[in-house]
């Protein structure tokens, strides 16, 4: 039986039913044969197919899901590249401020007439005592550092600083 249609099949399978002549039948019996085969054939190749669609599915799935996956990485750099654009202008501003706080310390100081008074030669002093910690990384900080002097009031220190800081 060479390639026969499905229709011409089921036709000559249903000759075989109603044909009485035994030549006829032997032939139409393995034709039975031939049919019930290419029917199981067919349905094997209807799994196959089903089989087949669904891996497509769940392959499409699967890339649909890396593309989400990856499409979520590009929104967190573009997240983080705000942010480092953000902290970027964070810092031109305080720069900013700083250059603006400077300039406006020295037009007070020029505004205000005040002379700097030079600051009197450290040779001419005597020599400073000597201060003792136990702590040994003080030791050198205290050889460099002066005494406080005689008339040093501490309360009006503090008070100077916060007149300063808040500019009262």
């Amino acid at each position: 039986m060479q390639d026969l249609l499905p229709t011409q099949i089921i036709h000559k399978f249903y000759l075989s039913i109603v044909c009485d002549d035994r030549t006829d039948r032997t032939t139409l019996k393995s034709d039975r044969i031939s049919f019930c085969q290419k029917v199981v054939m067919l349905r094997l190749n209807v799994v196959t197919l089903s089989l087949n669609l669904m891996m497509l599915v769940i392959n499409v799935v699967t890339l649909s899901l890396k593309v989400i996956a990856l499409s979520l990485k590009v929104i967190t750099l573009r997240l983080k590249v705000i942010a480092l654009s953000l902290k970027v202008i964070a810092l031109r501003l305080n720069v900013v401020m700083l250059v603006t706080t400077r300039h406006s310390l020295i037009t007070a100081i020029v505004d205000s007439g005040t002379i700097l008074q030079p600051v009197p030669s450290f040779e001419s002093q005597p020599e400073k005592p000597k201060r003792q910690t136990k702590i040994k990384a003080l030791q050198g900080w205290f050889e460099k550092t002066q005494p406080t002097p005689s008339d040093f009031d501490p309360d009006q220190a503090r008070w100077e600083a916060l007149k300063e800081k808040h500019n009262l």
